[in-house]
């Protein structure tokens, strides 16, 4: 529908979308060429990628991530896609993801990878949590980087690519910087270099478009997407930044590419590459101790659900 009687600031014919960011407007066809154009800056910009290198995409199911794998595929790019289901207790979320996750794979002809959290651990993220005495979210949050990478890696990949977009990056960047977090502040960054055989190249493509670009963009396209926030996400605190980011953009239109890109600029330099000389006893993946993070998250719970299985043998 048009708005408002605008023209599109591309072609000039009726336009559907309004960016206030840009002070632009556009309409479906030409929207999906500022999409690409957008990527294709951040890509060359943050050196994410060679021309036509194979990469793997994080995909959710949600709006970003779809919008991610599509893009990279018609600039040319080998496009997988990787699902990583995170059991988060609530079966009509992961299935929607699921499925629109599916559906974008069939659509674009491209491989998905399936994989599931809780088979990969042993057990349900909310079970390791109570064992560690963590909160829910820091655990999920630790065990999907750990997998993602080792997916990536597994699967002959040195490149993963996600859907964080700059309202995620900027909320992050606020959020940092409030809590003076400056091991977070030193690492953040579009590109994040890899290690061979421990690390894999990690990059957001999408850190020059907004959340609300990526709405009109596929809603344009007409996907059906996951929505909705996680589930398990009560109490954490990155919503707040979230929604901070969005009132100044709506009051003060560029607010957010100003922040974070201008930060980025400030900064002048990614970090330097990790190092990969340490290894797991355990598991074999990098590590800064003798024994992983995730190795002794487990090695807790497989004991928690020993002494819960042996009390309740006692019991009966």
């Amino acid at each position: 529908m048009n708005i408002d009687g605008m023209k599109c600031s591309r072609c000039r014919k009726p336009a559907q979308h309004r960016l206030p960011s840009h002070n632009a407007r556009f309409c479906d066809h030409c929207l999906g060429i500022f999409v690409r154009r957008q990527t294709e800056k951040a890509i060359k910009q943050f050196d994410m990628l060679e021309p036509g290198q194979k990469v793997l995409v994080a995909v959710s199911g949600g709006k970003d991530s779809l919008a991610l794998w599509q893009v990279l595929l018609e600039l040319g790019y080998q496009a997988e896609g990787l699902h990583l289901a995170l059991e988060l207790g609530d079966g009509k979320f992961g299935e929607a993801s699921l499925a629109a996750s599916q559906a974008m794979a069939q659509r674009l002809g491209a491989p998905l990878h399936l994989y599931n959290m809780a088979e990969l651990a042993g057990f349900g993220v909310q079970q390791i949590a109570w064992a560690n005495k963590r909160s829910f979210c820091s655990v999920c949050g630790t065990l999907k980087r750990y997998y993602l990478n080792k997916a990536t890696l597994d699967l002959g990949f040195e490149v993963l690519a996600t859907g964080h977009h700059l309202d995620d990056e900027a909320a992050r960047l606020l959020g940092n910087l409030v809590r003076r977090h400056q091991h977070y502040l030193d690492n953040q960054w579009p590109t994040l270099e890899g290690a061979p055989g421990a690390f894999a190249k990690k990059i957001k493509p999408l850190c020059r478009l907004r959340g609300a670009e990526l709405k009109s963009y596929a809603k344009a396209q007409g996907w059906s997407v996951a929505k909705g926030d996680c589930p398990r996400s009560k109490g954490a605190t990155l919503p707040y930044y979230t929604e901070a980011v969005r009132l100044l953009e709506e009051r003060m239109p560029g607010t957010a590419s100003n922040f974070y890109l201008g930060y980025l600029e400030d900064k002048g330099a990614p970090p330097a590459k990790p190092e990969a000389e340490a290894r797991c006893s355990v598991c074999g993946m990098p590590s800064f101790a003798e024994v992983c993070t995730i190795c002794r998250f487990l090695e807790n719970t497989r004991k928690r659900e020993s002494t819960k299985r042996d009390a309740l043998k006692e019991q009966g």
